[in-house]
């Protein structure tokens, strides 16, 4: 059974493509319409945005739903209230078309890339953070998960890591790597920001930071295509040409069978949490697909509503053995780099559990650091409520429902009567 479809028909090629929580999508087009939908039901939410005859090349939502950004064709990248579609601010130092932009995941920095140079911004401020840093033909931009590096993919100079404090070069992969082309989203980091995929040519390039190594294979289409990737972390949406492909982020093969569209993809992009795939069209539509469809559970989560766990953690969470379960997550975030936002999250439930409340308030803090999540802010209110701030717990629960998918907010609902009772 193929995944579930939603289409929405617009006017022009969709060129860009961008998630809100897990419930809308906003499209921008090569007439300079930016729209937005509910993907439920299909309809058309709030006004359109006409930004003239510019070229939106780029789009991307912070994780909390306050921000959007877009890269143009008149050299600029503008940031907008996701609510109400307003103009916000503009950059407009840009030497070139705007290719790439992305959001840093505590919401604060902004990145874009316009042929020759990347540039960090303040979301607030406006203020440029780093001096312009020259990747000739530089057509894409990502941070890492936590933020403290982010990526640049050229066409013809291959990728470069940078660290996002100074600006100071991480990792150069000379020409190797290089994307050949002009995709639209033409990289993304792991989970744990440990790695990070780049869409080359009839391939995928693999950069593990922790190892200093480098992997490619091949992909499904033909080379002459250009390659766009995205990835929830576990695994990878490829597209090239009319279809698209899904790949293990670990063990680097093909998961499903290719999902066929009847127009070349122009862009595509996955939900935050990989429930949903978006692919914008040459023929002027957006088709949305529902992976839980054609994926496995594991691809999405632990098992449980918005939680993920490890199968032997899981095993001894349902046994109520808070004790060991609080070891098996603390030996996880021990042993990697970079703690991973969920098990931060995991680890402050169990906390509250043994009455460990300063503890579970910090682990709740830094898995909001790490990355905002629902089950961040649903750690951080249970362990408020166990502190005895009630009208705190009230509030951090308020900010995951616009995050979710239904059946996430159902149980949501009822964790949020049950603790508050």
């Amino acid at each position: 059974m193929g995944a579930k479809r939603i289409e929405l028909v617009t006017r022009s090629n969709v060129v860009a493509v961008t998630f809100v929580g897990e419930s809308q999508v906003v499209g921008g087009h090569d007439e300079g319409e930016i729209r937005r939908w509910n993907i439920t039901g299909g309809q058309q939410q709030g006004p359109i945005i006409q930004a003239k005859h510019d070229y939106v090349y780029s789009i991307v939502v912070s994780q909390d739903g306050r921000w959007m950004v877009t890269g143009d064709s008149r050299h600029k990248a503008i940031v907008w209230n996701t609510a109400t579609l307003q103009k916000v601010r503009e950059f407009a130092e840009h030497g070139n078309s705007v290719l790439g932009v992305d959001i840093s995941s505590d919401c604060t920095k902004i990145a874009s890339v316009d042929l020759n140079h990347a540039r960090i911004f303040g979301t607030a401020s406006s203020k440029r953070l780093l001096p312009p840093l020259p990747h000739p033909y530089v057509a894409g931009v990502k941070f890492s998960p936590d933020g403290s590096r982010f990526a640049t993919a050229s066409r013809d100079h291959g990728f470069r890591v940078y660290n996002t404090h100074n600006g100071n070069i991480l990792f150069d992969s000379g020409q190797k790597g290089s994307t050949r082309s002009r995709p639209y989203s033409p990289l993304t980091w792991s989970f744990d920001g440990q790695q990070l995929f780049v869409a080359c040519e009839s391939k995928i390039a693999c950069f593990d930071l922790s190892k200093s190594s480098y992997s490619e294979w091949s992909i499904h289409e033909n080379p002459s295509q250009p390659v766009s990737i995205a990835s929830n972390g576990r695994f990878i949406a490829c597209s090239a040409g009319s279809s698209v492909s899904l790949w293990d982020c670990v063990s680097h093969k093909q998961i499903s069978s290719i999902i066929s569209h009847t127009a070349e993809i122009l862009c595509s992009t996955l939900s935050l949490r990989g429930g949903y795939l978006a692919c914008g069209l040459r023929d002027g539509k957006i088709t949305i697909h529902n992976l839980r469809d054609v994926l496995p559970s594991k691809c999405f989560d632990g098992g449980l509503p918005l939680v993920q766990v490890s199968e032997e953690t899981l095993k001894s969470w349902l046994r109520g053995d808070a004790t060991n379960t609080e070891r098996l997550l603390s030996e996880e975030i021990t042993t990697a780099s970079i703690p991973k936002y969920y098990v931060l999250a995991n680890r402050a439930l169990i906390r509250v559990r043994l009455n460990h409340l300063a503890s579970a308030i910090e682990d709740a803090k830094e898995s909001l650091r790490v990355q905002p999540s629902p089950m961040g802010y649903i750690s951080m209110a249970i362990a408020l409520l166990g502190r005895g701030d009630r009208e705190g717990a009230l509030c951090a629960f308020d900010h995951v429902f616009h995050d979710c998918e239904l059946d996430d907010n159902r149980f949501l609902l009822l964790l949020k009567v049950r603790e508050v009772i």
